[in-house]
């Protein structure tokens, strides 16, 4: 039985992980832009999480909402205040990756200076379990379940069956025909950045109930997403989601032989393994069909 709770366990941090993997994933296939800087998005979501339901007392669904709705607006911001004028001066990729980069550690200091080093916990005591005979399953594994079942289908059907939607898929597919056709591509980057950090934003509304918020987690979890991206293939938003699952389940299937400080060896060890074998990753065929 331990296998199978450890599976369990994997699958909801997998599914944590797709989230935002997806997201930053939607970002580079959209504007080419390494956005680094989706790790400071995803923190500032949890401090604002944190204000809304701890400071100010808001209802949980009421500051889940705001934390959604104020990644994405941040997401937005660093497009059009940082990204789209070093793009409107040519800037090269190199340029933009630095900007990025330099956005998570301007962020990060600048939760640490806020809100102080330590973790700052959303509730007291342990989260709320269901035993399942011999299986533990918790409320976040239950949530984060029927998160992923709902925003998965539904950001499928706009990226398929909406206008906006098929413009971004176009974008990814040949950005330079996308402009011939007419389609408003800094009107489009700016949604395109705003659906992203709105996923990072429900990502991390579910994780800090269960660890909390601290100023580095952002720069830890973009290595886990970059790591995901790669596995699942780069450049195709269903690989990313499958890139995330296999890492959430090997992290913690790992557990089961070996000690939890091997974690981080055996995620990145799949990574080497990885580049080494299948640097197109696990869907990697799929490019040729599709890149959103």
């Amino acid at each position: 039985m331990l296998f199978v709770q450890l599976l369990i366990n994997g699958l909801a941090a997998g599914a944590l992980y797709a989230l935002m993997a997806v997201g930053f994933a939607m970002i580079y296939n959209g504007t080419r832009i390494l956005h680094l800087a989706h790790g400071a998005v995803f923190t500032f979501g949890g401090y604002v999480l944190y204000v809304l339901a701890v400071k100010l007392g808001l209802h949980v669904a009421l500051a889940v909402l705001g934390a959604v709705i104020l990644t994405a607006v941040l997401g937005a911001l660093m497009e059009i205040l940082v990204y789209r004028p070093l793009r409107k001066r040519e800037g090269s990729l190199e340029a933009l990756i630095i900007a990025s980069l330099g956005l998570l550690t301007f962020f990060q200091a600048l939760f640490a200076l806020t809100f102080g080093t330590d973790t700052r916990n959303m509730r007291e005591g342990p989260l709320p379990t269901y035993e399942v005979g011999e299986l533990i399953v918790t409320a976040l594994h239950v949530l984060v379940g029927i998160v992923a079942l709902v925003i998965f289908p539904l950001l499928q059907l706009f990226l398929t069956r909406t206008r906006y939607g098929r413009a971004i898929r176009a974008l990814a597919d040949n950005p330079r025909l996308a402009v011939v056709l007419g389609i408003d591509t800094d009107r489009l980057y700016v949604l395109i950045f705003a659906l992203g950090s709105g996923l990072s934003g429900i990502a991390v509304s579910l994780i800090a109930f269960d660890q909390g918020v601290r100023p580095e987690m952002g720069f830890s979890i973009m290595l886990f997403i970059l790591v995901a991206v790669i596995v699942g293939g780069v450049g195709y938003l269903p690989s990313a989601a499958a890139g995330g699952l296999v890492l959430g389940v090997l992290q913690h299937l790992s557990l089961w032989q070996l000690s939890s400080r091997w974690q981080d060896v055996v995620v990145f060890g799949a990574l080497v393994i990885f580049l080494v074998f299948r640097p197109q990753g696990i869907f990697g065929h799929m490019l040729s069909v599709r890149r959103a």
